[in-house]
């Protein structure tokens, strides 16, 4: 019954991490204000700056086809088809890697903690849910016989 309830719970963690993944990228594009105000004055050359501006929305358009990924996923694991979990493990790595790398280059920014909790949930939601795939909780009929 636990391990059960485990994985349930852990089930809507996955999709909420995910639902949490593909909303950030709206905040993310939007925020884009915040970078318009940091470079427009400074002396950056017009390639760069294009540059920066396409890279940002590049990853609002990652973030946010991240996320549809982890509720396709979802909706897979609900059918117990665990084939693409490498996916969300993938996703799940770069989070952490990202966010580890981003407090550490950032001298301790604490945003990027977000994303070392999000990996995390994510993997660990990820390995839970991989042990439990293709269970049921129903009991099979046996052959006459069979063990």
């Amino acid at each position: 019954m636990l391990d059960r309830m485990a994985r349930r719970l852990f089930s809507y963690v996955f999709l909420i991490v995910g639902i949490v993944i593909g909303l950030g990228a709206f905040g993310h594009g939007y925020s884009v204000r915040g970078l318009h105000a940091a470079i427009d004055q400074a002396p950056i050359d017009a390639h760069t700056r294009s540059a920066l501006y396409i890279v940002w929305f590049f990853v609002s358009g990652c973030m946010l086809v991240f996320g549809a990924t982890i509720v396709r996923i979802w909706f897979r694991l609900r059918a117990n088809d665990a084939s693409s979990l490498i996916s969300a493990f993938g996703i799940g790595v770069l989070y952490v890697v990202t966010g580890v790398g981003g407090e550490i280059y950032s001298h301790g920014e604490k945003f990027w903690t977000l994303f070392v909790v999000l990996g995390g949930l994510l993997l660990v939601s990820s390995f839970v849910l991989r042990a439990g795939a293709g269970r049921t909780d129903r009991v099979t009929a046996r052959a006459p016989g069979a063990n």
